[in-house]
């Protein structure tokens, strides 16, 4: 979206990340390294005019606390010292819903913390983007998750009793938000929610994946403690489990979400949960965007 602006783009990559992802960046814009990697941070920001953030640890894999500080907590201050160098003032964070105090997750407790970071970083003028669900494109989380078990599985598992309300935004309404922001000086040292256009329950969350796929199943409900139960000895096993504690602790811990001032401030008008779901999903395996 960036680079269909006319903007120029620099990434910054693991070792193992996808670069077809990166169609159109020229190889000598992406970069190598990781979060823990400061010289790879420092050569990324070199010359920028502004970072956007959104590298983490997350609830998709097993909750691990020291990995998530390491690359949430203190990669996040390692960016921030090299934006300070190269004398970056503009950044961008891609928190999460799941950042506010009241969540006891490895990783609602280190975006918490992380935004800290960003809030007293000095000489950064910062905006803090947390999105609900994301979904579309390639992304990961629990939606990727549902996706692959309403596609496989002819009994879907439901946590709790599903009527945890949500706004699932679609990526490319957040790469838009992030555009946005860079774009209008007021969003500067403000944190705003984004999601979709409509509020939906877990239950219809299911239910309209479901429907774009073109597939019914029998949902039940798992009570909470057995899912955690679950989640706990599935993490203990698997570095990426299908359900992980922090998943668990993530529905539970669902709070409204407010787009108001997005609105307000940057002109933000994303699109329904089921019309982002026919642009990213289709019946048929492999004809989505990046679920096959």
């Amino acid at each position: 979206m960036a680079l269909a602006r006319g903007m120029a783009v620099r990434a910054m990559v693991r070792e193992s990340s996808r670069l077809d992802l990166l169609r159109g960046v020229p190889a000598e814009a992406i970069v190598r390294g990781d979060m823990s990697d400061a010289a790879a941070l420092a050569s990324a920001v070199q010359g920028a005019a502004a970072v956007v953030h959104c590298a983490a640890t997350t609830s998709e894999m097993a909750p691990d606390l020291a990995l998530s500080r390491r690359i949430n907590v203190e990669g996040t201050e390692t960016l921030l010292a090299a934006c300070r160098k190269a004398g970056v003032r503009r950044f961008i964070n891609i928190s999460s819903q799941s950042a506010h105090a009241d969540n006891p997750s490895v990783y609602g407790r280190t975006k918490t913390e992380q935004d800290e970071r960003v809030r007293a970083a000095p000489g950064v003028d910062w905006t803090i983007l947390k999105p609900s669900i994301i979904y579309g494109g390639e992304a990961k989380g629990i939606f990727a998750k549902m996706v692959r078990l309403c596609r496989r599985l002819p009994v879907i598992p439901i946590i709790g009793p599903g009527h945890e309300e949500m706004r699932p935004i679609h990526v490319d309404d957040v790469a838009w938000a992030v555009l946005a922001c860079l774009q209008e000086p007021r969003t500067i040292g403000r944190t705003y929610d984004l999601g979709g256009a409509d509020v939906v329950e877990f239950n219809d969350f299911v239910g309209e994946i479901l429907k774009a796929l073109g597939r019914q199943a029998f949902r039940f409900h798992l009570p909470i403690p057995v899912a955690l139960a679950a989640a706990k000895t599935l993490s203990l096993v698997m570095k990426n489990p299908p359900l992980t504690p922090d998943n668990v602790t993530g529905i539970q811990r669902v709070r409204r979400v407010d787009i108001g001032d997005a609105e307000r401030d940057f002109g933000f008008h994303p699109r329904s949960f089921a019309q982002g779901l026919r642009q990213s999903l289709s019946p048929e395996p492999g004809q989505g965007e990046g679920f096959s």
